[in-house]
């Protein structure tokens, strides 16, 4: 499979987006079954896996992040991992459509980090971006914060 570089990163040309297994594509798959594909994925070579902490539902917000730690147990080295911070939903004011909540603030983007981190199961996230722009945090903010500088 053909490969391409983003920085540091070699990854397959070919992502895998996993939205659609937690997240605005119809009922959200099982773990169990999401960590199937994600490894059958890795089996044909598939390297780079796109998540974010918000992919998910009323339930279980968090659910697509769930199902790459559970399928990248035990193979974390063969796989980059992307996942985002920066927005979450508001399921309390409409479970169906919920509106953006944003929160790009330095305590906002730690607490994204650990939670992220404790559901992938990984001590590592490989690219680690905002989802969305955050109209009360300067973007200056945000990349210091990204960086470790505060």
């Amino acid at each position: 499979m053909k490969t391409r570089k983003l920085g540091t990163l070699e990854v397959t040309a070919l992502g895998v987006g996993c939205m659609g297994m937690s997240h605005a594509m119809g009922k959200a798959m099982d773990i169990d079954e999401g960590a199937k594909v994600l490894r059958a994925a890795v089996d044909m070579g598939y390297t780079f896996f796109d998540t974010a902490k918000n992919y998910g539902y009323v339930g279980d917000p968090h659910h697509n992040e769930k199902i790459l730690g559970k399928a990248f147990q035990g193979m974390r080295d063969k796989v980059v991992i992307a996942t985002k911070c920066g927005v979450d939903f508001d399921y309390a004011v409409d479970p169906d459509v919920p509106p953006l909540l944003y929160d790009s603030s330095r305590e906002g983007i730690r607490k994204s980090v650990e939670g992220s981190l404790q559901r992938l199961g990984t001590d590592y996230i490989d690219l680690y971006f905002q989802a969305r722009v955050d109209p009360k945090v300067e973007p200056e903010e945000v990349a210091d914060t990204m960086k470790g500088k505060s």
